[in-house]
């Protein structure tokens, strides 16, 4: 064994021996398991509790420790971390003006470490591991390790918010905001390049080019100005490119025709450096190709560059099999997630034993099984399709058993609740839809005006989940809704437009109606859009329906799906009395003595 060098650390609000050991020693690394320690990523070493029990226990299991004693300043340092919590609380209480002169910082990320060796004089939590990341629009980017303290002392800060999606802090590019920021810190975090609103350029120019990657597309390059942003965001397919950063629009006649017109009106100098040759209307690209696309790329921009291969292969694959988006985005990010575990190792190199232990992990960390289906479903279409390995060789995974849950369901009442809390029409036709018609809520998002047949009061969902299609019933009650909702919005293509005209409505946007809507009802229950597609099948069953008739309603492939709602519906239940109610019911007649 390698030696074994014992430290004392500060680490989550408390002193630590910390074990520092060649991490290619193994058998070390299984013995710091056997005793208990645990390892820190912040400091990458295993520790234990600062106590003489646990020293002793080192002296007991290992041989070659050398004992490395911490400098007093050090030691002072790490002490005055202990009350650092409390003191950032208090500066920001107390808004005291902590910094003087500090010199500006540059955009780019930077670490902790960095921080504290350019300001030596600042104390900084290490349990925050704070970076400050590239500036994003007219915000700051801060990201940071949850600590409760600093966590209520920023949210209190008017300027500051929380992006959910990158688990981030966005703080308002403004003198007042960053001098509050800072006061929480202590240490100056930001720069000096505070928000100002852009001035108009004078000459706006694009450069149109070739996209090489791509010849369908072309790429358009332009300068700093939120104008042409806004104006090409809105050019019919086009899709942004953050590595080129530039626009990739396709290369059709008709495209080049709409984007001289858009920019007309900004008298924008468009400059060519393709000929005209170059647009053909074959480079036509339907939806369906734009989405691929689009999700292929994201797909591979999650991994390093020597692990894209096996994602490519992946993806690859999957598009071969005319495999839905949806899908695709599900197996391949499983498949990332189980590489990411495992260091993006070659995947063919990787055995049952280690698929068997990342399962485990994910029962571990306490998610449901269908996180286990979905990693398993995807490495055995990679380990059968793309290495082609034989059933008796991909086929040997474990597969976690399901657990038997039932679906939540709204009452009558509380579906009327919600449906009165919504005062936008647009809100409100969203969520009548997919009550009354019992729609998913993409089919809601990719709904026309010509797939609904208002005389026959037939809605057909066209391309729906699994690539099939359905009619489904259109409710007489919700025909007047249509009518005002057409006359106030006025859409050509798309029955729910989002901010880009002629595409389709987001469905997280139609998530996020639903969850006010809740709210504002009152409802305690733990719902979302698919609750309402639920309560429909629930309602129509307690109603006397037919549940073959349900079953082609929901678009199920097999009855049993389907008849998951006859346990859950009150119509067969309702009039049986329990035991207890009729004890009640007893004594409560029975005359007293």
């Amino acid at each position: 064994m390698s030696e074994i060098v014992l430290r004392k650390i500060w680490h989550r609000g408390d002193y630590r021996i910390a074990r520092f050991f060649d991490k290619r020693d193994n058998e070390t690394r299984l013995k710091m398991k056997q005793i208990g320690a645990r390892f820190s990523i912040t400091h990458l070493c295993w520790h234990l509790p600062y106590n003489k029990k646990n020293y002793n226990i080192f002296k007991t299991n290992f041989s070659n420790i050398k004992v490395e004693k911490t400098n007093s300043a050090s030691h002072q340092k790490q002490s005055k971390n202990k009350n650092n919590d409390k003191a950032s609380v208090e500066r920001q209480r107390k808004k005291l003006p902590i910094v003087k002169n500090h010199e500006r910082l540059s955009s780019s990320a930077f670490t902790v470490d960095e921080l504290t060796h350019k300001f030596h004089s600042f104390e900084i939590d290490h349990r925050l591991n704070l970076r400050v990341l590239d500036s994003v629009g007219k915000y700051w980017v801060l990201k940071m390790n949850y600590v409760q303290s600093y966590v209520k002392a920023i949210k209190k800060v008017k300027g500051v918010h929380w992006n959910g999606t990158h688990k981030v802090y966005m703080v308002y590019r403004h003198p007042q905001v960053k001098a509050n920021v800072e006061n929480i810190f202590g240490v100056p975090l930001f720069g000096e390049d505070y928000f100002k609103k852009q001035t108009f350029a004078k000459d706006l120019s694009v450069e149109v080019h070739k996209y090489i990657d791509d010849e369908r597309y072309i790429r358009v390059n332009f300068s700093d100005d939120f104008r042409l942003v806004d104006v090409l965001r809105r050019v019919s397919q086009s899709r942004y490119s953050k590595a080129l950063n530039a626009y990739l629009i396709p290369a059709t006649p008709n495209h080049k025709k709409s984007l001289e017109l858009l920019l007309s009106d900004l008298e924008v100098k468009i400059h060519y450096h393709v000929a005209k040759t170059y647009f053909k209307s074959s480079n036509k690209i339907n939806k369906k190709s734009v989405e691929l696309t689009k999700t292929k790329q994201t797909l591979l921009d999650m991994v390093p560059d020597f692990a894209k291969p096996y994602v490519e292969d992946m993806t690859n694959m999957l598009m071969a099999v005319n495999y839905s988006t949806s899908t695709i985005k599900s197996y391949t990010g499983a498949f990332i997630s189980f590489l990411r575990v495992n260091d993006y190792a070659d995947p063919a190199t990787l055995n049952r034993k280690v698929v068997v232990k990342y399962l485990s992990s994910l029962s571990e960390r306490g998610l449901k099984s269908a996180s286990g289906h979905m990693i398993v479903n995807a490495l055995k279409f990679y380990f059968k399709n793309v290495l082609e390995w034989d059933d008796t060789k991909s086929w040997n995974i474990p597969r976690p058993k399901k657990e038997k849950t039932l679906p939540v369901v709204l009452s009558v009442d509380e579906c009327q609740r919600i449906f009165k809390a919504v005062k936008q029409p647009k809100h409100k036709l969203i969520l009548l839809l997919a009550y009354g018609a019992g729609l998913r809520v993409s089919e809601i998002c990719n709904l026309r005006w010509r797939d609904i047949d208002f005389d026959a009061h037939k809605i057909m969902v066209k391309s729906a989940k699994g690539k099939k299609d359905r009619q489904v019933m259109l409710p007489y009650s919700i025909v007047e809704y249509f009518k005002t909702y057409e006359e106030l919005y006025k859409t050509k293509n798309y029955v729910f437009e989002g901010q880009i005209k002629g595409r389709p409505y987001s469905t997280e946007s139609c998530r996020a109606i639903m969850k006010r809507a809740v709210k504002k009802a009152g409802i305690r229950k733990k719902v979302n859009m698919h609750t309402l597609r639920h309560s429909f099948a629930t309602h129509l069953l307690e109603g006397g329906t037919d549940i073959r008739y349900i079953q082609k309603f929901l678009d199920h492939s097999s009855i049993k799906t389907t008849t998951v709602y006859t346990h859950i519906s009150q119509k067969s239940t309702k009039k049986i009395e329990s035991p207890l109610d009729k004890m009640a019911k007893k004594y409560k007649n029975k005359p007293k003595n």
